[in-house]
């Protein structure tokens, strides 16, 4: 019996939010360290990262570093059907946006190119790194209509599977990093 998309992000996402807030945590700081290892990180000029909620691998590890480094932060806000990523400024109080979750209040959009490297979000993986969001496409969207940002996704471990149904409009990052491993899509 093949699972369909949605009894897939179920299972996962059932099994994420169960995860101990440390172990989100100790999991995440792995995942980020990782990311911070890669050339697609250290050749970007601006960073995309999303703000985690409900157990997800905590993105916004990253932007402590990536300011460190010199790196503009960018958050993802969501207006209708479509995303933009606004800038992070240091020590601003984020506010409240679509789904709960937390956004930039900042009026400077993102203007992306090859130096842009955007951390994907997603429930479920597989080992050619196609991926199955949440249901609204917005990265999806994004991405078409950006081709030339780089992409990483990260996870947890148990959300990478061996093989995903994947659709023509589902675009599939060039890297997924877990903590316990990094996958690359087909030819990169």
């Amino acid at each position: 019996m093949t699972l369909t998309k949605k009894e897939l992000r179920k299972g996962i996402l059932a099994r994420r939010r169960a995860m101990d807030p440390e172990e989100v945590r100790s999991r995440s700081e792995i995942i980020c360290r990782r990311v911070l290892d890669t050339d697609l990180y250290q050749n970007a000029a601006s960073l995309c990262v999303y703000m985690p909620i409900n157990n997800e691998a905590e993105a916004d590890r990253l932007i402590g570093p990536a300011l460190a480094d010199g790196k503009r932060v960018y958050i993802p806000k969501v207006t209708g059907d479509e995303m933009v990523f606004n800038a992070y400024e240091e020590h601003e109080i984020m506010e409240e946006g679509a789904f709960h979750i937390r956004e930039s209040g900042s009026e400077d959009v993102l203007t992306p190119d090859e130096t842009t490297l955007i951390i994907m979000p997603g429930s479920v993986f597989d080992l050619d790194c196609h991926r199955i969001g949440y249901g609204g496409g917005y990265y999806d969207k994004y991405l078409e209509r950006h081709p030339r940002c780089r992409t990483i996704a990260i996870c947890f471990d148990f959300q990478i599977i061996d093989s995903l149904p994947a659709e023509d409009h589902d675009i599939s990052p060039e890297l997924v990093i877990s903590d316990l491993r990094t996958l690359a899509r087909d030819g990169e």
